[in-house]
């Protein structure tokens, strides 16, 4: 019964176990081109060379800006800015 229960509790995190690009791009068209513009632009310091160090300065941003973003933003703005810009992997 336990195992059930805990499975049910499961589900609502499996919808958000696949990036949606299209999300991303309207969170970075929200958020991030205020600084970083359109096509992505640097700022000069610090470039991402990885997925990790991506996801790292994403999550940054959104800290120090309170954008109140939870992972799967995260992950969507992610995907979006690695499919459009970097394509690391």
């Amino acid at each position: 019964m336990k195992a059930k229960l805990f499975s049910l509790l499961l589900l609502p995190s499996l919808s958000w176990a696949v990036p949606n690009i299209s999300d991303g791009k309207l969170l970075h068209d929200e958020s991030c081109a205020k600084c970083h513009h359109t096509p992505y632009q640097s700022l000069g310091w610090n470039e991402m060379t990885n997925r990790t160090e991506l996801r790292y300065m994403i999550e940054a941003c959104s800290d120090h800006f309170q954008l109140e973003w939870n992972a799967q933003d995260v992950e969507d703005t992610e995907e979006f800015l690695n499919t459009e810009f970097f394509l690391f992997d």
